[in-house]
């Protein structure tokens, strides 16, 4: 009697952006190809690194499922990802970010919620904080808004309507290598906009809540490295802030939302400044006057919400030093 014939399971597209970031190279592509899945592809574009990034990446030359594209000049990484999913064949599209590593059973565990979910189009999960050495602090869990935390306790699927809402108020997908995203679903957005450079994720999270349901897992398959070279920590703070004003106010004109929620949503954009000022409390204080005449643009009264989102967070810090205290 012939043996069952064992099914394929669909091909999954790793696209893994990388610049400047030898020291964590082959720890990332290390944990892909670790995988208990077994049916990837690994496209990494370098985008234009100057550091031993080429060095790193020429010892995965031979391997069949690592294929690699050297871009001559950095365009940015909205580019690169673009460029990624172009060279893509999978059905189903992993963004990761090249000083990030995976758990062995992050594409598996992933990819199971996926099939079990035809109408999700992304699933993610929790991710472990860990620092430039790899060791975990912490998880993303803990810096969420205090409506999704209660929402997420456990596995879930969120609605398309309910994840909107969520990204009005933070991008509660931190980091991109957290997720797997059904490829039909990020072609009927047309990719990341390249004009985005430190928000271009928070961008794409929201265009695609659009269109579809998201699944979010509650167990940390992604370890998402933090270090003072990434994006949003080298950029301007008035220029990431802006950026942040024109996708969620873009967001919000677009939406029928109540009298409550559209406080809330004030109040939140009051916040982002003040967000900031433990990235460079000098710097903070310096963007007050840019940022506040700039937000005009958005809202006659955004200074004031700004003012009020100060004054809470003052509050809530000091109380917080206080019981300490006791």
């Amino acid at each position: 009697m012939a043996e069952a014939a064992v099914a394929v399971r669909p091909l999954v597209s790793v696209v893994v952006t990388s610049y400047n970031h030898a020291e964590y190279l082959a720890e990332r592509l290390q944990s892909l190809l670790s995988q208990t899945y077994d049916n990837i592809e690994i496209n990494v574009v370098d985008d234009g690194s100057t550091d031993q990034s080429g060095a790193v990446l020429a010892r995965y030359k031979n391997n069949p499922e690592v294929h690699i594209t050297f871009l001559r000049e950095n365009g940015g990484y909205a580019q690169a990802c673009n460029i990624g999913v172009g060279l893509s064949r999978g059905d189903y599209i992993m963004f990761a970010e090249c000083d990030d590593f995976s758990e062995p059973a992050q594409i598996e565990a992933l990819m199971g919620k996926l099939l079990q979910n035809p109408g999700v189009g992304v699933v993610y999960s929790l991710s472990n904080m860990v620092d430039s050495k790899g060791a975990v602090f912490g998880d993303d869990g803990r810096h969420r808004e205090k409506l999704f935390r209660k929402y997420c306790g456990k596995d879930v699927l969120i609605p398309q309507r309910e994840m909107q809402k969520f990204f009005l108020k933070s991008c509660v997908i931190p980091n991109m290598s957290a997720a797997i995203i059904r490829k039909e679903c990020l072609q009927r957005i047309g990719g990341f906009d390249s004009k985005y450079k430190a928000c271009a994720d928070w961008d794409f999270w929201c265009r695609l809540s659009r269109h579809c349901d998201f699944f979010y897992v509650a167990k940390p398959l992604n370890n998402f490295r933090t270090h003072l070279s990434t994006v949003r920590n080298t950029m301007a703070i008035s220029a990431s802030v802006m950026e942040i004003y024109d996708i969620l106010f873009r967001e919000y004109h677009d939406m029928e939302l109540s009298f409550g929620e559209i406080f809330e949503f004030k109040i939140a954009m009051g916040s982002v400044w003040s967000q900031y000022i433990a990235q460079n409390p000098r710097n903070w204080l310096k963007s007050i006057v840019d940022i506040g005449v700039k937000s005009l643009r958005y809202d006659k009264f955004m200074f004031f919400y700004m003012c009020l989102s100060l004054v809470q967070k003052t509050f809530v810090y000091t109380e917080q030093f206080f019981c300490k205290k006791r």
